[in-house]
């Protein structure tokens, strides 16, 4: 009322959620604020469109709601509501862009419904199976929308506490509002994104939240309340009733932020209107009056609160807003379709079918015009035709005939199609699910079973090329035990690994084979405590004892690895009367959650996001180190003595974490004793890859020769770390510091500001780069803590069972295998032949190509290149290129210098610097693509005479496979000048070129190229890859890499968020489930548990389904065409009118009972070759690998066979029935008795022709096939029973009677079909003597007997044998007998004594 603009705004924010799903727009994002009871906008107070503000409370002095402008917490998941489902759904379904199949048997019922150009008198039969395959659609999309619909229900009603006019009222879920506070009890679920604002346990600044159906993570995340805010509001840990104190504004992200979705990412700003004396005080976290809050305070709808009594969160988002819903929203807009080889061929079969389809209605309708034009007399009219009443000029008369072939010729795109394939595939998905050989049973003693969540895929996994795995929980347990560590120059931990026995042999020249086989045998569970596998604990309590230096070391490197992780203590609930004796009478309730004291002697169960910070803390906490208590600002380590016998306590302030990320690869925690003899001090603790770590410490700020005289123990810690990687062991290195607070917090004596004023300023920093800038302030800060090593930890993570084995039938396989991992280059090697990945003699024979990390020797330029006129040269040009860039951010420097009031010195000053800092970076850029080219030109080098060693390797060790390693450095060059063109012009303008590392002129689109083809070249050659040191997004990039180049389906598996990226671009994806969460899972097409699954998954199930679907594709091209060419034939003699010369009943049931269950049980059972018979012999899945079942030769032998077949079947009951004498009576059978013998045959050799191909005939094939040719005979005696089933001049009314008691109809069956299948009946002959390699193990199957002579067999020359090779493969022995055959001698003696089946 006080401004215009205010109805303005007041009217359009009411219309707006007046509808609850609309969508807010940018402007609906402003606040309305209301003072006194008084409705107003200050437009000064107004944030901006990226921000939103939310009032606490969100109410008026008197009680009342204020109007909202955020829409309520409801949410709907439903596609359709009830009234919109049927024209929806329907439109969907029918439109050409969702169902092209459908629209286009819509258009025919269309055309059916013109009588000019019907076939069926005006009525369109094509309905009834269209609505059927619709209708079927329809009720699976309405069961699937009625799921959703009641998740919705249950989500929207369900009650929760929001505190309402001064009290907590029950409030149903879709009723909360932004700005509601509302309480959530233990084990509640949230209803809405919220802030922190109080907790329930005893501290009042944490609470934990189970984040599984979120992330599929099962430990649980601390969420703490800022400390600021206790201090402002105090009472609020005590009850939940002193919410109504609190009184404040959060301003925070906007939805409509294109980074909202992030959910890693959220940051605001808390404002007090009144302030205590105490916030004004703080530094560092306030900033313009306020004070920043991020995502350590912010939870997120669907997770759960546990170990809590509850909590009070403010709402933030609400509904559609919340940042998981607007996370599915945009998954599903951007998640890709995944369609087989096979299926996109199935579309251009389609194409090609329509294309027949056109050209035979175009000759159709040119006959039938040429037809009338004869008819036509000398005078103009039509002769002696004038019975026909032909009307229509013969040009018309052909355009007509046109459109009626058109609806004849349909069903040569068979609409029972899409129909059976769906059918189809569902069931084969669930015959996967439940394959009892992919179900594995967990340690908590539940089976699970594989998944299949994409069955569109079910071909495809027969045509995988190329697996990309990743390594740990992948093809290890991810279930990691501390086995090893070194502290100063002393190594502790005796025992050993698979790799590690690897390795030895290697070194000692003995067979690997042996040692790991004697190393199973002898090895036993070593583990003296959970996630601890470690024998010297003894022998390192004696050292500490005796030597007071190694006490001091051991004491520091314990406390790193107890103090600097995320761990949070969990109490294993204990018994009534344990809990008695703890506590003495105080209640359940008030002891469980507090960790501080009753509980300090209660067994903790630690909870961990990763297992290797789970297994570092167990390690600590089984050498007397255990954090019993952590809270915000506060973390409780209880110690304990050797001996058991003595216990201190102590406390750390918990200063700052910075926290581990894919990039820093480090782990860095400062804390300060709260007392002992170093209170006041700062202790900082850092772990991470050793390189990283490494890098930060003194040791690295000196020479080589002054390492040990800085710390003698530093090569003692870097040759142990080689021995742990030789031994596949995960290695962290572990650093410490000590500081005074002044270093962190500033001096206040002398004005001197600490590293925490720069922290504190650069969490809360907003804009397109601050990220980066903390991430380099992260490093700056434990750069000056000056470091020092004081040790390395050893943990193993343990294959998976099955893995070597699973490996080596792969690669049998013809598959290739690239491990994408972390590890570095040693281990990753030694991991590699552990598990068959990798064969022994690699190395040694120089079959393994090494690159490895070659940063520290080209790390930067020498003087000499900086000196060189090229270098000062591409800094001239690029200064000068971005010239006028400098000039507007000078220009913008001094005028926010000048908003700040500062004087003109100043400004000139700002403005200078500004620029100074744009021109070193420009420098910094021409020298980091200068040293990357550097880079290049070593790496062009080492691809050139890696591919020059390839064929004489080939011809030296006869075939045997190649292995490449490479470190993640490798792939960045590679990477880079694939990219650098398009990301810098006038850079890579400057730059040299890469050929013969020589300089002079641009780098080229094709040198760029050229360096990722030879690596391409290189890789190609190689049968197994190991990528190193590679981060996601990058394993992503090499998938991409190999799909672009080979054109072949790729499969990348794995089990962790980091492997979501390349699970999703490669064409099949699997997920492994695992303890990293569901993420994998989520984001894959299949879902296993165990790595050796995969052989099953890809051997057996991909090759059998196949095989299974491209039959069914081509067959149901040929059952459908084959009987259109019938009636295309029957045109001859009825002038193209268009007549059709089947009962329409008779053609309806065609496709749905006479030929459509054999098809689909075929597809469902079938099976060539034994599933065990596949998986033991893995050479076979190549066979039916590519173009082999599938493509343009398939489908124009289909189609020949079809038109083949349509010519035997029609013309011989044709001459049977219709040329030669009638009947005895004298009656002549017409061409509805003579069409329905040509029907007959057709269905009979339809079947027949499907049986030649059936190798697995069980009782439901028996049971469809001679059922469907009966119900065929009982169709016409049906129809032959009443004229009522008449349609389109078309009566069987006797017919069927008259022709079964004729010997001519049978024996026109019998010569038909046999005719028509004599080629089949000829191949199945021919295969006893001159056999295929498939007919060979479909024999072996039956006689269960081994076929391959052991004595020369060559298994290279199987693997390469021939499909087109009609001669029994080399290596063969056998002579038949009738159906079956018997061995040579030799043969049988080596299954006398193997007896053990199928060998390989």
């Amino acid at each position: 009322r006080k401004k215009n603009k205010s109805w303005k705004y007041c009217f359009q924010y009411l219309f707006r959620t007046s509808v609850i799903m609309a969508k807010p727009s940018s402007a609906s994002l402003r606040e309305i604020e209301i003072r006194d009871g008084d409705c107003h906008v200050d437009e000064k107070d107004l944030p901006e469109s990226t921000w939103r503000t939310c009032y606490c409370p969100w109410v008026t002095p008197a009680g009342d709601l204020r109007p909202h402008i955020f829409g309520t917490n409801r949410i709907t998941s439903t596609k359709y509501t009830p009234a919109t489902f049927l024209p929806v759904n329907f439109y969907e379904q029918i439109m050409p862009w969702y169902k092209p199949a459908n629209f286009y048997f819509l258009c025919i019922a269309v055309l059916q419904s013109i009588s000019a150009i019907s076939t069926t008198q005006g009525k369109p039969t094509i309905l009834m199976p269209l609505l059927f395959v619709v209708g079927v659609t329809m009720i699976k999309d309405w069961i699937e929308d009625s799921k959703r619909r009641q998740q919705d229900r249950d989500a929207n009603e369900a009650m929760y506490k929001v505190w309402r006019r001064g009290a907590w009222v029950d409030v149903q879920a879709q009723n909360i509002l932004v700005g509601d506070f509302v309480l959530i009890k233990e084990d509640g679920r949230l209803p809405c994104d919220v802030f922190v604002v109080g907790s329930g346990i005893d501290s009042g600044d944490v609470a934990f939240i189970d984040t599984k159906d979120l992330d599929g993570e099962t430990n649980l995340k601390p969420k703490s309340v800022p400390k600021f805010l206790l201090q402002q509001f105090p009472r609020t840990k005590s009850s939940p009733d002193h919410v109504s104190t609190v009184s404040m504004h959060l301003q925070c992200d906007s939805p409509e932020n294109s980074s909202f979705t992030d959910m890693g990412e959220w940051s605001g700003m808390i404002k007090f209107e009144n302030p205590r004396r105490e916030l004004l005080e703080m530094k560092g976290k306030q900033k313009k009056g306020g004070f920043h809050v991020g995502i350590d305070n912010f939870i997120l709808r669907t997770c759960v609160l546990r170990n809590t009594p509850w909590i009070i969160g403010l709402a933030v988002y609400t509904g559609e807003q919340t940042k998981i819903r607007k996370n599915n929203a945009k998954n599903q807009d951007s998640m890709k379709i995944k369609n087989s080889t096979v299926f996109r061929h199935m579309n251009y079969g389609f194409a090609a079918m329509g294309l027949l389809q056109i050209c035979c209605c175009l000759f159709a309708s040119i006959f039938a015009g040429m037809y009338q034009s004869r008819l036509k007399g000398s005078s103009g009219g039509w002769g002696d035709a004038w019975y026909l009443a032909l009307e229509d000029s013969p040009f018309f008369a052909g355009f007509k005939r046109f459109f009626t072939w058109f609806i004849i010729c349909k069903d040569f795109l068979p609409i029972s199609l899409y129909v059976s394939l769906e059918m189809v595939q569902f069931c084969q998905a669930k015959f996967m699910d439940w394959d009892a050989m992919m179900a594995y049973k967990d340690e908590e003693g539940e089976w699970n079973f594989a998944a299949v969540q994409t069955s569109r895929l079910n071909e495809e996994l027969s045509q995988v090329h190329y697996i990309f795995s990743d390594k740990t929980g992948t093809l290890t347990q991810n279930r990691m035990d501390f086995k090893k560590c070194v502290i100063g120059d002393a190594q502790y931990g005796t025992q050993t690994t698979t790799a590690g026995i690897v390795r030895q042999a290697r070194v000692k020249n003995k067979d690997v084979a042996e040692e790991l086989r004697k190393f199973k045998e002898d090895v036993k569970g070593a583990k003296v405590h959970p996630f601890v596998e470690f024998d010297e604990r003894q022998r390192m309590l004696s050292e500490a004892k005796e030597d007071p230096k190694q006490a001091k070391l051991i004491q520091e490197y314990l406390y790193a690895l107890s103090l600097n992780n995320t761990v949070f203590p969990k109490v294993k609930k204990p018994s009534s009367k344990r809990k008695k004796k703890m506590a003495g009478d105080e209640k359940q309730e008030d002891i469980k959650h507090d960790l501080t004291d009753a509980y300090r002697n209660v067994p903790l169960q630690l909870d961990s996001s990763s297992p290797d910070e789970k297994a570092l803390v167990y390690f600590a906490q089984y050498m007397g180190y255990e954090v019993y208590h952590r809270a915000e600002g506060t973390v409780a380590l209880k110690r304990t003595s050797g001996d058991q016998q003595k216990k201190w306590f102590e406390e750390f302030e918990d200063v700052c974490l910075i926290d581990f990320t894919s990039k820093r690869k480090r782990m860095t925690v400062i804390v300060s004793p709260k007392f002992g003899p170093e209170k006041g001090l700062l202790k900082i603790y850092c772990k991470g890859a050793d390189s990283y770590v490494k890098a930060l410490c003194r040791g690295a700020k000196v020479g080589a020769a002054e390492i040990e005289k800085l710390q003698k123990y530093n090569k003692t810690i870097f040759e142990n770390l080689e021995e742990f990687g030789g031994e596949s062991l995960r290695t962290l290195v572990v650093a410490s510091a000590t500081k005074p607070r002044s270093w962190w917090f500033g001096d206040e004596k002398t004005g001197e500001e600490g590293w925490k004023q720069k922290y504190d300023a650069a969490v809360i920093a907003k804009g397109p780069n601050a990220k980066q800038e903390l991430s380099k302030l992260e490093g700056e800060i434990e750069r000056d803590a000056e470091m020092d090593m004081i040790g390395a930890t050893a943990i193993e993570d343990k294959l998976q069972d099955g893995v070597p084995e699973a490996i080596k039938s792969l690669l049998d396989a013809s598959i290739k295998i690239w491990v994408l991992t972390g590890d570095n280059v040693a281990t990753a090697i030694n991991i590699g032949i552990s598990c068959n990945l990798l064969e022994a003699d690699m190395t040694k024979e120089g079959r393994l190509f090494v690159f490895d990390d070659f940063d520290k020797k080209h790390k930067d330029l020498t003087p000499a290149e900086t000196d060189s006129s090229e270098y000062k040269n591409a800094v001239r040009d690029l200064l000068e290129s971005n010239g006028a860039y400098y000039e507007r951010e000078r220009l913008k420097a001094e005028e926010k210098a000048r908003s700040e009031e500062r004087t003109e010195a100043e400004v000139r000053d700002a403005g200078q610097a500004k620029k100074m800092r744009l021109k070193e970076e420009t420098e910094n850029q021409v020298k980091r693509a200068f040293i990357m080219r550097k880079k290049a030109c070593v790496l062009d080098r080492q691809f050139d005479e890696a591919l020059s060693k390839v064929p004489a390797l080939r011809n030296k060790y006869q075939g045997q496979p190649l292995g490449l390693a490479m470190h993640g450095n490798v792939w960045k060059v590679v990477a880079h000048y694939k990219t650098q063109r398009a990301t810098n012009e006038v850079l890579t303008s400057s730059m040299p070129s890469l050929q013969d590392g020589k300089s002079g002129g641009g780098v080229t689109e094709e040198v760029d190229m050229s360096i990722e083809g030879k690596f391409y070249r290189l890789a190609k050659e190689c049968k197994s890859v190991l990528g190193c040191r590679l981060e996601p997004k990058e394993k992503a990039e090499i998938v991409k890499l190999m799909q672009r180049r080979e054109n072949v389906p790729t499969l990348a598996i794995g089990d962790g968020n980091n492997d979501t990226v390349m699970i999703k671009t490669a064409e099949i994806g699997v997920g492994i489930r695992g303890v990293e969460g569901t993420s994998a899972v989520s984001a894959s097409d299949y879902v296993i548990s165990q790595f050796r699954f995969l052989t099953r998954l890809l051997l057996v199930h991909g090759r059998l389904n196949n095989r299974r679907i491209c039959l069914l594709m081509y067959y149901i091209f040929y059952k459908t065409s084959l009987v259109v060419w019938t009636v295309l034939f029957f045109g001859f003699y009825s002038a193209f009118s268009g007549q059709f010369p089947y009962l329409d009943w008779m053609y309806q049931l065609h496709n749905i009972a006479f030929t459509a269950l054999p098809i689909i049980i075929y597809a469902i059972f079938d099976r060539d070759i034994d599933p065990h018979t596949l998986a033991a012999n893995p050479y076979v899945y190549p066979w039916s690998r590519g173009p082999i079942l599938y493509g343009p030769h398939k489908l124009i032998e289909w189609a020949f066979w079809a038109f083949l077949h349509a010519v035997i079947c029609f013309f011989i009951p044709w001459y049977a029935f219709e040329v030669t004498s009638p009947e005895k009576s004298g009656q002549s059978f017409g061409f509805q008795s003579t069409m329905l013998v040509v029907y007959c045959c057709v269905v009979i050799v339809t079947n027949q022709k499907l049986a030649f191909y059936a190798a697995h005939w069980n009782w439901a094939w028996h049971l469809v096939f001679w059922g469907s040719i009966s119900v065929l005979f009982v169709a016409i005696l049906v129809f032959s029973t009443s004229t009522i089933f008449a349609i389109g001049g078309i009566d069987y009314y006797f017919v069927g009677y008259r022709l079964f008691a004729m010997e001519r109809f049978w024996m026109t069956l019998v010569l038909s079909s046999g005719l028509a299948c004599m080629v089949d009946y000829t191949r199945a002959v021919m295969e006893h003597f001159f056999p295929d390699r498939t007919r060979v193990f479909v024999e072996a199957r039956h006689l269960g007997k081994p076929v391959f002579d052991p004595d020369h067999v060559n298994l290279d020359d199987i693997k390469n044998y021939s499909l087109k090779d009609s001669k029994t493969p080399p290596g063969l022995n056998r002579r038949y007998t009738g159906s079956n055959f018997s061995f040579t001698p030799n043969v049988r003696e080596a299954y006398q004594k193997k007896n053990n089946g199928i060998q390989n």
